[in-house]
């Protein structure tokens, strides 16, 4: 098949997804606007942020011509909104499938608000969808107050590859000497983006009392996407708890060598505020390390408290002992472990689940535009070209 995927190429996962679909065969071109990562085996069409109306206009056709020219059988948006999210509808191509991951349809995750036009972007392109992919059954909650979709709402979890996102002990040797850790430090890892939604200084703020019945621990930090402000005040939060040798910011992994961070690491934290259901968590169950999360009904559906993850309250004095929990239990922590990884295998693989999607695509094949009103594509570019900043 012909697949035109749209994403941020800032991303890791949207470009994952289609580089993954390039080594199944398919023929597939990535279309986006700015920097783009790595996407081996993938056309990939960008071209710079637009900063001017002039620019934007130039931009926006030019993204639709390399939609467009590519005549795919299926175009696969990731993010139900924002201005990408615009652009590929604009393309008037079909059949269309948004891949719901979060932000796009819950609102709670934009700590400033959504704007009228914003919060219109995403139920258009929801509407204008044939197929809605959603991770869980709250994503799915949360399309349905867009509408009545639920006739087009398949759930797909995308998972992780096994054969990539296993636990690899040498790996982690290497890369913890890489970075400087010692041989008997305990890594506690927070993987989530470096920002406020994420509450990383949480985690930080729990790592006093961590430290003080397990002077070894040690808190690594990802840098991914990080909001400048956000990293430092996180920095000076560790400086004046005397904790400067005990967090350690270890910049942007490369998502190649994820697994090996996984497999350094004795317990992952993930407590962000509002979430959809992330790869972080499906990787960590694969690398089988034990997971402390933020009780939230997302995750629900794929671990169960004290089996396969502990939760925990979201202040620092019940996030500590949830961390303490696992680094003084031994036979707790692998236990809990091994049913994660037990479970990701029987819910959330991604070969598994690339099958299914792929089976989508074909009974979606064919599938002609819906009839579209000049009046809502004009109202269409129109909010686009007010929402002009750059994009997702």
């Amino acid at each position: 098949m012909r697949i035109a995927v749209v994403g941020s190429g800032r991303g890791v996962y949207p470009l994952d997804w289609a580089a993954t679909l390039a080594r199944r065969g398919h023929e597939v071109r990535f279309v986006t606007l700015g920097e783009v990562l790595a996407a081996p085996g993938v056309d990939v069409r960008t071209r710079p942020i637009p900063r001017d109306l002039l620019q934007a206009v130039r931009a926006a056709r030019g993204f639709v011509r390399d939609i467009r020219s590519f005549h795919p059988d299926v175009l696969h948006l990731n993010y139900a909104g924002g201005r990408l999210g615009t652009l590929a509808t604009l393309a008037g191509v079909h059949p269309l499938v948004a891949a719901v991951v979060g932000g796009d349809v819950l609102p709670e995750q934009h700590l400033r608000g959504r704007s009228r036009l914003e919060r219109r972007a995403t139920r258009r392109v929801l509407e204008l969808a044939d197929l809605i992919l959603v991770k869980n059954d709250v994503l799915r909650r949360a399309v349905a107050a867009y509408g009545d979709l639920a006739g087009k709402v398949e759930t797909v979890r995308w998972g992780v590859d096994p054969a990539r996102f296993h636990r690899d002990p040498e790996a982690g040797s290497l890369l913890r000497r890489r970075l400087g850790l010692a041989s008997d430090d305990r890594v506690v890892l927070s993987p989530r983006l470096l920002q406020p939604l994420y509450n990383v200084h949480l985690v930080l703020e729990a790592m006093p009392r961590v430290v003080a019945e397990v002077p070894g621990a040690v808190l690594l930090v990802t840098e991914y996407n990080a909001d400048r402000a956000y990293r430092s005040s996180l920095g000076e939060r560790a400086r004046q708890s005397g904790l400067r040798d005990r967090v350690r910011f270890v910049g942007r992994i490369d998502h190649a060598e994820m697994p090996a961070l996984y497999s350094l690491a004795e317990v992952v934290v993930s407590v962000p505020a509002s979430d959809g259901l992330p790869q972080t968590l499906f990787e960590a169950m694969a690398c089988g390390v034990p997971i402390v999360l933020g009780r939230l009904p997302a995750y629900g559906e794929v671990v169960a408290e004290r089996e396969s993850a502990l939760f925990t309250d979201f202040d620092p004095a019940a996030i500590a002992a949830a961390v303490l929990r696992l680094l003084r239990d031994p036979g707790l922590a692998g236990a809990v472990a091994e049913r994660a990884r037990e479970q990701v295998q029987r819910t959330a693989l991604l070969p598994r689940e690339v099958e299914r999607v792929e089976g989508l695509y074909r009974s979606l094949a064919g599938r002609r535009a819906p009839r579209r009103t000049g009046g809502g594509r004009l109202l269409d570019a129109l909010g686009l070209l007010l929402r002009r900043r750059p994009p997702e």
